[in-house]
C-alpha cells in the first residue's frame, strides 16, 4: 500500500483550546482489489497515534458493497454500489476519528475491481 502526501493547512478543535497545525501531512492512501475482501487491513497508523479520517471514494466494475471496518472488526461505513461502474465520495466536515492504534480495514461482498481512497491524518 503506498501513500502520497501533500501539506496544507488545517484548524481543528480536540476539546479545549482550539489547536492550529501549520502544514500537517495529508495521508491519502489508495487500494484496488480485485477479488472479494474480509476484514483487510487498509490504514494502520503508527504506533501510539490515532486515525483521523478527513474523506474517502470508492468505486467499482460490478455492484457491490464496501464496509469499512474498526479495529475491532466492527463497521462503522459502510455503502452499497448498485450499478457496473459506480463510484461513492464523501468528505467530512469534521473528521471521523478512530481510537489510538486502531486500524482501518475493509470488507467487500463481491469479486470485482474495487478501488478505494482514503484521506487523512494521523495525530
Amino acid at each position: 500500500m503506498g501513500d502520497n502526501t501533500k501539506l496544507m493547512s488545517i484548524v481543528f478543535s480536540l476539546e479545549d483550546p482550539l489547536i492550529t497545525r501549520e502544514y500537517p501531512s495529508d495521508i491519502v492512501l489508495f487500494r484496488t482489489f480485485i477479488s472479494a475482501q474480509t476484514n483487510t487491513a487498509l490504514w494502520t497508523p503508527a504506533s501510539g497515534k490515532s486515525v483521523f479520517m478527513t474523506a474517502w471514494q470508492a468505486s467499482a466494475s460490478v455492484p457491490v458493497t464496501i464496509q469499512l471496518n474498526r479495529g475491532s472488526n466492527a463497521a462503522f461505513m459502510s455503502i452499497m454500489l448498485t450499478s457496473t461502474l459506480a463510484t461513492y465520495g464523501a468528505s467530512f466536515p469534521s473528521p471521523v476519528q478512530l481510537n489510538q492504534d486502531e486500524a482501518i480495514s475493509v470488507t467487500t461482498s463481491a469479486a470485482g475491481t474495487v478501488n478505494i481512497t482514503l484521506i487523512g491524518y494521523e495525530f
